[in-house]
């Protein structure tokens, strides 16, 4: 595995990452969706022995058992990897709100903290509407003196321009970006500008 300098987080991370949308799934006796951990965790497992570093998931991801499953994979190993996950932004309605998702995280996950905590496909509206409306930043940032989050990140669905406004304005706050997650591929560039920018304000970027 190859790795490389993750924006200005101080860490190295695994060229390739490990999603955890799409894990293997079955319905049990009463027709709930459940993780089939005898296929999902010798899979994380397996990408660890392979030098991936950064396992990526999200509280409704999975039929919501995604977050369960991978604390449980990475136990053996938790020191030696990123965990990645999500705040989803519809359960807040309040400042106080942030640290009532980020805890019921963590205790899906198993874990004393996740290295990077997301505000989970925002857009500029909603950045501005529910973040900046709620100071989620300073609770994000109360956290992290806390030794909850390890790092403040941005996962993004939006006009590209929307990039370079989520940045600036929690800049300007004084609690800037960590990391990004943004869709890039061959097919789709369009983010291609504002990752630069981003890369040029000390982001780590994932493309998704």
């Amino acid at each position: 595995m190859k790795y490389r300098k993750f924006g200005n987080t101080g860490i190295e991370i695994s060229q390739l990452g490990f999603g955890c949308m799409r894990l293997p799934e079955y319905k049990d006796e009463n027709d709930k969706w459940q993780i089939d951990e005898e296929k999902a965790i010798p899979m994380i497992v397996k990408a660890y022995e392979n030098g991936v570093n950064y396992f990526d998931t999200a509280p409704l991801y999975c039929n919501k058992n995604s977050e369960i499953t991978v604390g449980k994979a990475v136990k053996p190993f938790r020191d030696k990897i990123y965990l990645s996950t999500k705040i989803d932004l519809g359960q807040v309605k309040a400042p106080e709100d942030y640290r009532r998702c980020l805890e019921t995280s963590l205790k899906k996950m198993d874990t004393d903290y996740i290295d990077f905590y997301h505000f989970w496909g925002i857009n500029k509206s909603c950045f501005d509407d529910c973040i900046m409306k709620h100071d989620l930043l300073n609770e994000a940032r109360k956290c992290k003196e806390e030794g909850l989050i390890r790092h403040i990140s941005f996962s993004f669905h939006d006009d590209p321009s929307s990039i370079k406004h989520i940045i600036d304005k929690s800049e300007e706050r004084g609690i800037p970006m960590e990391s990004m997650l943004v869709q890039y591929n061959l097919l789709d560039r369009a983010n291609e500008e504002m990752m630069a920018y981003a890369a040029s304000k000390g982001l780590g970027i994932v493309a998704m």
